[in-house]
């Protein structure tokens, strides 16, 4: 299969509103974009999850959209227990 088939296979599973951002990653446009992408996919498409995140050892949980920038917290990090059932 292809590349631009497989882009399309997985565009196809995208909810709408996230579909640009993916768009613009898989054409090189941001690299912004591809980060927010993964972390949308991580989730489930829940932008609320990306906020309360856990994962601390996943390799872009610094680099996180919607997150609570660090100077606005106080202290160490401050968890919040995940609302999406499994």
């Amino acid at each position: 299969m292809s590349r631009e088939e497989q882009i399309q296979r997985r565009l196809d599973q995208i909810p709408i509103s996230c579909r640009g951002m993916y768009k613009k990653a898989v054409k090189k446009k941001s690299m912004r974009a591809a980060l927010n992408s993964l972390c949308l996919e991580c989730v489930g498409y829940q932008r609320e999850e990306i906020k309360v995140c856990t994962d601390l050892a996943c390799p872009l949980w610094a680099y996180r959209p919607y997150s609570v920038p660090e100077k606005a917290q106080i202290g160490h990090f401050k968890l919040v227990e995940s609302t999406n059932a499994a």
